[in-house]
């Protein structure tokens, strides 16, 4: 009788603490990141802050040209304002998706700017994923071009599909169509292998026209870092400390069956 009693609170112990760790994971998982990417010729740095369930998230400020790193936000529906010189400057709703990974363009519009969001890529190991988004106001309609090839002719504000390509050394370039001739052009672009990386193509409106280019996501690294923890999460999926959650659970579904078995081989007429 005492071993079904034991045996019972040892189950529910450990249904207890799975329901606490599954419902820790999943809210681990129920997040998305953002980056700001300025790209409003001769504005002031800016900040972008983010709004929605739970505590607001604040990214730092960025001069024109420039990319914060990715932070966190809660998923769902979310209010994107830009500040500059403590006043908003733009401001857009969108809806942010579970784990995924976005970069949010500020582009000049009227005296302030427009926010545009891209949902950033995965990458695949081996390979480049490559891609090229048109954010320069005065550049027109433009073929965009990677090596010798023609990714896709771009309007502002629009983006290519992600490709593959190897891995290398490349000159990318925006060139009116039906023209040889650059408006803008960037050599020597390192394509590595494991990464999905964007061209963004920004300037104008007294801003030197160039590439601002950036890294999407990576491969974990196949050796992990000192820490043991620093590659986990590269690739856009679930944060190191779910890892490290589901780690936890199992350690306490193998006690508890180790528990049982122990108190079997103690009583053996009861098995």
């Amino acid at each position: 009788m005492r071993e079904s009693i034991r045996g019972a609170r040892l189950a529910l112990c450990v249904i207890f603490s799975m329901s606490i760790l599954l419902s820790i994971v999943g809210d681990a998982y129920a997040a998305s990141e953002l980056r700001l990417l300025h790209a409003v010729p001769g504005g002031a740095s800016a900040q972008l802050e983010v709004s929605g369930d739970g505590s607001p998230v604040e990214l730092e400020d960025v001069g024109f040209g420039t990319a914060t790193e990715y932070g966190e936000a809660p998923s769902g529906e979310a209010t994107l304002t830009l500040v500059a010189a403590g006043k908003q400057i733009g401001r857009s709703i969108e809806t942010l998706e579970d784990g995924a990974r976005y970069t949010v363009v500020a582009v000049p519009h009227g005296g302030g700017a427009a926010l545009r969001l891209y949902a950033d890529g995965r990458p695949e190991p081996g390979r480049t994923r490559w891609r090229m988004v048109h954010a320069a106001p005065e550049l027109d309609e433009a073929d965009f071009v990677l090596g010798e090839r023609v990714v896709r002719r771009l309007e502002l504000g629009e983006a290519s599909d992600y490709s593959t390509a190897q891995p290398g050394a490349y000159t990318i370039a925006a060139r009116r169509p039906g023209e040889e001739q650059p408006l803008v052009e960037r050599a020597d672009v390192s394509l590595v292998a494991g990464t999905a990386q964007t061209a963004y193509v920004v300037g104008s409106a007294g801003q030197r026209t160039r590439f601002a280019i950036l890294e999407d996501a990576a491969t974990a690294p196949p050796v992990a870092p000192d820490t043991g923890l620093g590659g986990l999460g590269d690739d856009g999926g679930p944060p190191w400390s779910a890892a490290l959650l589901a780690a936890a659970l199992a350690g306490a579904l193998g006690g508890a069956l180790y528990l049982r078995t122990q108190a079997r081989s103690a009583n053996p007429r009861r098995g």
